[in-house]
């Protein structure tokens, strides 16, 4: 293609709305909650382990007197900070939800989309990982601290 034949092509960006959303909330919405829950699973399995087993013999109740309280404390901040990021990422999906036409099939053989797909598997990863959280935290109300 000649030099000034260029100006009749026209390229679009693969992210036309980008600029709707900052970098830093997809990436808050990717990640705050497997980064929650990891803080939670890390955590909690410490704190149960040193609380239960300080030495060389495990003990029937743990050193702490609030050491279901605490645990439970981490897991509802775990579970506030994956909605957050839940959250964020519907807001950035809902900002650019008509980024570029056509269904996802559609969209993944052309590479376009990438900001509201960011955003969605934003959602998902949130949805996902606070089941998980929660799980984690019901198991507080289900298995025995010291044993």
């Amino acid at each position: 293609m000649a030099p000034e034949d260029l100006s009749q092509v026209s390229i679009k960006h693969p992210a036309p709305h980008r600029h709707r959303v900052s970098l830093a909330a997809l990436f808050f919405g990717l990640a705050a909650a497997p980064a929650a829950w990891n803080a939670q699973l890390l955590i909690s399995a410490a704190l149960s382990a040193h609380a239960c087993y300080p030495r060389d013999v495990p003990l029937a109740l743990p050193i702490w007197s609030g050491l279901w309280w605490i645990l439970l404390a981490i897991g509802a901040a775990g579970m506030a900070l994956a909605i957050a990021g839940g959250l964020v990422s519907w807001r950035s999906w809902r900002l650019t939800f008509e980024e570029a036409p056509g269904s996802a099939h559609h969209l993944l053989d052309l590479g376009e989309g990438r900001t509201r797909f960011l955003a969605m598997f934003g959602v998902l990863a949130s949805f996902l990982f606070a089941l998980a959280l929660l799980f984690a935290t019901a198991a507080v109300f289900v298995v025995p601290l010291c044993r």
